[in-house]
Formats: structure tokens, sequence, C-alpha cells
């Protein structure tokens, strides 16, 4: 049977919190969504410029996004920005100047995306806060993003998910970790006819309203066309 429910959805307020945190008028609400959408992208591509991810050679070491929570006062949004490994940045001296610039990027696609009945939204404050995210090796959009990376770089999906799940399973122990599920759909290795391979390590048990579940689904652009990724992480409560 296939998957109907979106299992951090099914989730929520149980064991997992909502990634936007706001109120606000019905009339005004889809404007502030598309503004959370793309803070969202445009941090995602940001910092996709900056990693280390291709010069590192554990995943623990490489720069990348786990988590974007928003929070909203007035005129005022807050961003929390987790990464797997702040480190590379403060030993540069350039986490000043990365926030910096990010909020300059994102104050002028909010300007361009604002309404203009909404004067207070036009040009808003944006305070960024970057934190080193705690058990990175076993975050669901990590681990995904690590994937695409390497798809992306004409890795053989193969190989690809093996380095996932020997990387992962090093630490698997220290971060109590039960159980992971890896999906890969598309035209693998660039065959003509598109089709999906997984591999599944411990238990996922997605029916478990109480499970304790990380998902997250991207894609990995390659020449061959679009591949789909999804990752189920099951850890302990």
């Amino acid at each position: 049977m296939g998957q109907k429910v979106h299992p951090l959805g099914f989730r929520v307020s149980l064991n997992e919190n909502y990634q936007s945190n706001w109120f606000v008028k019905p009339d005004i609400y889809h404007i502030l969504l598309s503004q959370d959408y793309v803070i969202r992208q445009n941090i995602y591509q940001f910092f996709d410029k900056i990693s280390h991810l291709k010069n590192k050679k554990s995943l623990s070491d490489s720069l990348n996004i786990t988590d974007i929570n928003i929070s909203r006062k007035f005129d005022q949004i807050n961003i929390c920005i987790s990464v797997a490994a702040l480190s590379p940045l403060i030993e540069s001296k350039k986490i000043n100047s990365i926030i910096t610039t990010l909020q300059l990027i994102l104050i002028k696609k909010l300007e361009a995306l604002s309404s203009n009945k909404l004067n207070y939204l036009n040009s808003p404050k944006i305070v960024i806060n970057v934190k080193q995210s705690d058990n990175a090796n076993i975050s669901a959009i990590f681990i995904a993003r690590c994937l695409v990376n390497e798809l992306e770089n004409r890795v053989r999906f193969r190989k690809a998910l093996k380095s996932i799940i020997r990387s992962v399973s090093k630490q698997d122990k220290e971060n109590k970790l039960l159980g992971l599920k890896i999906k890969i759909s598309g035209r693998l290795n660039g065959i003509e006819m598109a089709r999906s391979e997984w591999i599944k390590k411990g238990r996922i048990p997605l029916q478990t309203i109480s499970a304790n579940i990380d998902y997250c689904n991207d894609i990995a652009r390659t020449k061959y066309g679009i591949l789909g990724v999804k990752v189920w992480v099951c850890k302990e409560k």
C-alpha cells in the first residue's frame, strides 16, 4: 500500500514541532506563507554555494542545513538555521559576513514579493541565528541533501547509498538510531526506463503515531533527468 500521509504532519504536536511559528489575519496569511517559502529556498541556495561538503571526507565535517525555524513578531522575522558543522565558519571568522550577506539577499527578495498594500511587510527586520545541530548525522534532511549531492556529482546510486549507510552506521549507537530507509526513483544510472530502488536498515514504524520519525524528500538534477530521493529515520524518543 502506498504512503498516503506525510510522516511529519501526521505527528505534529506529538513528536514534531511547527517549522513556522506566527499568527496573522486570514486575508494576509497567503502572503506570509509565500514569504516563508521564499526565505527557505533562498537560504538553501545560499548555503549550497558555500557548502564544504565537496571538500570533506565525512558527513559530520560538512556545512549543510539540517533545519530552518521561522518565527515572527510584528515587523521582525527571526530565523534560526541549524547546520551540521559550524566550526569551519567560526575558524575562518566568516560567520558574521555570511549572516549579513544573507540578510541583504532575503530583504531584497521579500521586498519584491510583498504586496504594496502591506507597507509594514515591505521592509521587515530580519534576525538570523546560525547554530550547530545536535546529531546531524541522523537528520533526514541532512542525509537526503548529502545523497542528492552525491547523485548530482555523477556517483552511481548504489555506491552513494552504501556510503551514506556506512557513514550513519558509525554513530548509530551514540545517536540512538533505530532505523533508516532511503528510496531513490527515476532514471537510475541513466537507464531508459525509470524505476525505484530502496535500502532499509532497522525498523521504520510509520503507522505508530508515538514513533519518533524524521522524514525528508528532495530531488537530484542529473543529466539524465530528475531523481526523487526520500529518507525516513526512526530515532529513540
